[in-house]
C-alpha cells in the first residue's frame, strides 16, 4: 500500500511539474509572440485598408462630390416642425427620367418616373450621376446617352422629426451596379433632450469587409470605429468618457485600441498616460510596456489615433520599441479617410431623403 501511495505521489508530482512547465512555456511564448502577432496584424490591416480604398464600390463614395443642400435628418433644421415618413409611404420603383417635366423647382421628383410597385424603395439612375450627384437634379443633353445602371434598394426607412420629441432616423439600403449588389449601408440616428445623441452606421462590402461607426452622448459617452472581416476585428478604436459632477466637459476614462488579437487598454482611474496595458489573445503581457503618446499633454479632450494627436508606443520584452503609426505606415491615415467617406455617404442618403421628402409632401 505504501508503495502504491508513493508511486501515486510521484506520478502526481511529475504531472504537476509538467503542467507548471507547460504554463511557463506558454506564458513565455505569449510574451515573445506579441511582437510577431502585432506585426502580422498590421500587415493584415494594411491589406484590408488597401482592398477597401481600392475597391470600385468605395470609389463611388470617395469620388462623390457635394450637391444641393442636404435634406438628411441630421441636417434638417429648415424642415417643418413635425414630420414622419415610413417606408410604406414612399415604397415603389423610381427611375431617372431624361424628360424635363415642368413643376415646382423644389420637387426633385420631376427627374424621376415611377415605373413599378414594390414593398421597398428602389431608385435607379446613371452611375455618373452617383459620382457627381449634384448633377442628378440638373438636365443636360448628354444625359440621353446615360443608362440607369446604378440602384439604391431601400429595405428599411424611418424618418421622424418633431420640435417636441427630437429626431429619429433609420435607413437600410443596398447599392447595385448592373443589378449586382456591390455594398450595403445601415444608419441609425436619434437625437432628443432625454437620451441625447445616438448614431451608428455600418457599411458592408461584398468581400466580407465591414466598416462600423458608433457614437453616443450622455453622462457616459462612447465612440467606436471598427473595421472587420467577417466576424474578425482587424481594427477597433474605442473611446469612453464620463461627465464629472464638478465639471461640464467630458474627460476620457477608458481608451481601447484593438489590432487583430492585440488589445491596448488604458483603464479608468489611471491618471498617467503611460499606465496602459497590452493583451494578446486576452492574456496580459507583463513584460511589455505601453505608453499613450499625446502631442499636447494639456489637452484632455477625446483624441483618436487617426487625428495625429495621439499615438501608442510599445516597448517589447527584447527592448525594441515601435509606435502604432510607425508599424502601420499609412494605414492609420487611410483608416481615418475611410470613416469620413462612409460617414458622409452623401450621395446615397441625400438622394433617398430628397425623394422621400418630396413624396411625403406630394402625398400629404
Amino acid at each position: 500500500m505504501r508503495t502504491y501511495a508513493w508511486m501515486a505521489k510521484s506520478v502526481l508530482s511529475f504531472f504537476l511539474i509538467v503542467f507548471m512547465s507547460a504554463c511557463n512555456t506558454a506564458l513565455n511564448e505569449s510574451e515573445n509572440d506579441l511582437k510577431t502577432s502585432l506585426s502580422d496584424n498590421a500587415i493584415a490591416l494594411e491589406n484590408a485598408v488597401s482592398s477597401i480604398t481600392g475597391s470600385s464600390e468605395f470609389q463611388i463614395f470617395y469620388n462623390s462630390t457635394s450637391g444641393p443642400a442636404k435634406v438628411a435628418a441630421a441636417n434638417a433644421d429648415y424642415l417643418p416642425d413635425s414630420i414622419e415618413i415610413k417606408l410604406a409611404d414612399i415604397s415603389g420603383v423610381y427611375e431617372y427620367s431624361k424628360v424635363r417635366i415642368k413643376n415646382a423647382p423644389f420637387d426633385v421628383l420631376r427627374y424621376f418616373e415611377r415605373t413599378g410597385d414594390s414593398d421597398q424603395l428602389i431608385v435607379k439612375f446613371p452611375l455618373n450621376k452617383a459620382k457627381n450627384y449634384g448633377s442628378l437634379f440638373k438636365y443636360t443633353p448628354a444625359d440621353s446617352l446615360l443608362t440607369n445602371n446604378f440602384g439604391l434598394k431601400v429595405s428599411d426607412y424611418y424618418w421622424k422629426l418633431s420640435s417636441q420629441v427630437g429626431r429619429e432616423y433609420r435607413l437600410s439600403s443596398t447599392f447595385e451596379l448592373d443589378s449586382v449588389v456591390i455594398a450595403g449601408l445601415k444608419i441609425n440616428f436619434s437625437k432628443n433632450k432625454v437620451n441625447g445623441y445616438n448614431y451608428s452606421s455600418e457599411y458592408s462590402m461584398t468581400d466580407s469587409y465591414t466598416v462600423v461607426n458608433t457614437e453616443n452622448s450622455g453622462d457616459t459617452a462612447v465612440s467606436v470605429y471598427s473595421i472587420r472581416k467577417s466576424d474578425k476585428v482587424l481594427f477597433e478604436e474605442k473611446i469612453s468618457s464620463y461627465k464629472s459632477s464638478t465639471e461640464r466637459k467630458h474627460r476620457e476614462r477608458i481608451y481601447s485600441l484593438t489590432i487583430g488579437n492585440v488589445q491596448i487598454i488604458r483603464t479608468a482611474g489611471l491618471n498617467s498616460l503611460d499606465s496602459a496595458k497590452v493583451l494578446l489573445n486576452g492574456v496580459l503581457q507583463t513584460n511589455a510596456k505601453v505608453e499613450i503618446v499625446q502631442n499636447d499633454e494639456n489637452d484632455d479632450t477625446q483624441h483618436s489615433i487617426m487625428d495625429k494627436k495621439r499615438d501608442v508606443r510599445i516597448t517589447f520584452d527584447d527592448g525594441t520599441t515601435t509606435t502604432i503609426r510607425e508599424l502601420t505606415a499609412n494605414s492609420i491615415d487611410n483608416i481615418g479617410m475611410i470613416f469620413r467617406m462612409v460617414r458622409q455617404a452623401d450621395f446615397a442618403v441625400n438622394i433617398i431623403d430628397r425623394i422621400a421628402f418630396n413624396l411625403h409632401v406630394r402625398n400629404s
